[in-house]
């Protein structure tokens, strides 16, 4: 039986859009369940577990053969896109948020860890409804059930530094969500009621700039500080840095993969409508000026969280850099897809081999030079944290090279080239501050405090987990690598608007 009998034959069941969200919230539930029994290992285990079925069921939906009768992307309750190029992505947020999982989140204290599991299966199915939906108010609706679950996890900490950057990104968030409730109350009361994206076109189409304008802008605005965009980025760095390791993966990962998709196929619709033209250049500065910034700030930084933390505004600059062409096409759309989930494996897989550090080496302060000498005593990790940075810098023969490359393409093919040009300086600069990660870990001087680490960390050593940050290392390297193989057929399946 060849491989596409077999995906033929399995189509009845990869077609249930809601099926992979339908297994993350079963999964959450059943881990919740578990910690009531004083089982929080194995509550975390079946969150890790039910993520790694959605994601393989999504990469399933989003390969499976188009029949004569039958295309790839359906709409799901008549509110959220699945199948595709939507389903493609769906597996990045799954996988990713099972790359978290996997972990055991031990850098947790212990009784938190088996809820803070289920906050991220939860927060992947939202995920994948946030990244396809096609209505503004269940975009809405997801966007803040993700942002709700991003404070809790960025407070799992459990120290004042944690607690407080969680109080500061939830009121940052208030704020902006605040922006995005007005934006959203424009639109729908200018349409009539209507809050379907097709409906909201239509309603909307012959409507002059003015509030609609308005509208479109508090929205925007919104979603830009959702994604961390300049200048709505300050809760970024300090997220990233006080959260757990484990849990800064998900967030930097599956929950930028999903914003990136909302706020990709908003645009898409928005774009359509004349009044909305103007948001193209403000969509076009953000980008540019998020990867000044954050290149330029991450240059400083001497904490590994931090430093992360400018860069993914950097990288979202370069998501905008493709979300700003104009007319938006699906060849740009899945483009921008593609880089989303490139930069969320990538992501991921720096912060799961953060988590492993932190975990072995109790006493490593977070900081790059703390770092050093490391991959002497964690050669295996160490190479898998070095192609996660590679592949955020866009270095050929890993998957970020592809996802810059065709963002830049499809710039440069639409006249952008001031945008590819500072992409392309901006990713110059990024290998400075990546390379200083890499250059601590190999060629700097092993500190003393490390190897007292393994003497007083003998306890919890059995424990450490290096198994996602190499599986991650392995996707990265192989969708570097197989393209130049077997061509772009994968990654035209994956992310595929048919």
């Amino acid at each position: 039986m060849s491989f596409a009998q077999i995906m033929e034959f399995l189509r009845p069941m990869l077609s249930i859009g809601w099926l992979p969200a339908a297994v993350a919230c079963s999964a959450a539930v059943a881990g919740l369940v578990a910690d009531m029994f004083d089982a929080e290992k194995t509550g975390v285990a079946i969150v890790a577990g039910g993520l790694a079925i959605a994601a393989l069921v999504s990469f399933g939906a989003a390969i499976i053969p188009v029949s004569a009768s039958t295309t790839l992307i359906t709409t799901t309750f008549g509110l959220v896109m699945t199948g595709g190029a939507f389903a493609g992505l769906a597996c990045i947020v799954y996988l990713t948020a099972f790359l978290s999982c996997g972990t055991g989140l031990f850098s947790l204290r212990a009784g938190s860890r088996a809820s803070a599991a289920a906050l991220i299966g939860a927060g992947a199915a939202a995920g994948q409804v946030l990244l396809g939906a096609s209505d503004i108010l269940v975009l809405f609706i997801a966007l803040e059930l993700l942002a709700l679950i991003a404070y809790a996890l960025v407070a799992s900490g459990g120290n004042d530094r944690s607690d407080e950057a969680a109080a500061r990104y939830f009121v940052q968030g208030s704020v902006a969500t605040g922006l995005a409730v007005l934006g959203v109350a424009v639109l729908v009361g200018l349409s009539a009621g209507a809050s379907g994206y097709v409906e909201l076109g239509t309603s909307l189409a012959s409507m002059v700039p003015g509030a609609a304008l308005l509208g479109g802008m508090l929205l925007v605005s919104a979603l830009a500080f959702k994604l961390g965009a300049f200048p709505f980025h300050s809760w970024v760095p300090d997220a990233y840095e006080t959260a757990p390791a484990g849990t800064a993966a998900f967030l930097a990962a599956s929950v930028k993969a999903a914003a990136i998709g909302g706020f990709t196929l908003l645009l898409v619709r928005l774009m359509t409508i004349p009044a909305f033209l103007p948001l193209v250049m403000a969509v076009r500065i953000i980008a540019a000026a998020s990867i000044v910034f954050g290149n330029l700030a991450a240059l400083k930084q001497t904490s590994v969280g931090r430093m992360l933390g400018y860069s993914a505004i950097a990288q979202v600059g370069y998501v905008l850099v493709g979300a700003g062409v104009s007319p938006i096409s699906t060849e740009s759309v899945a483009a921008v897809f593609l880089f989303a989930a490139t930069y969320a494996m990538g992501a991921a897989t720096a912060f799961v081999a953060l988590e492993f550090f932190a975990t072995g080496e109790p006493t490593w302060d977070g900081s790059i030079g703390g770092l050093a000498g490391i991959a002497s005593k964690h050669p295996a990790v160490s190479g898998a944290l070095t192609v996660a940075l590679l592949s955020m810098t866009g270095i050929p023969l890993t998957a970020g090279f592809w996802g810059k490359f065709f963002v830049f393409y499809g710039a440069a093919q639409n006249g952008l080239l001031w945008l590819v040009i500072t992409g392309l300086v901006g990713s110059a600069i990024s290998f400075a501050y990546y390379g200083r990660v890499i250059r601590s870990m190999y060629i700097d001087v092993s500190a003393t405090g490390n190897e007292v680490a393994a003497e007083q960390g003998s306890d919890v050593a059995p424990r450490v987990r290096a198994w996602p940050s190499l599986i991650g290392a392995a996707v990265v390297l192989f969708a570097g690598i197989a393209p130049l193989i077997w061509g772009l057929s994968l990654v035209y399946a994956l992310f595929a608007f048919r």
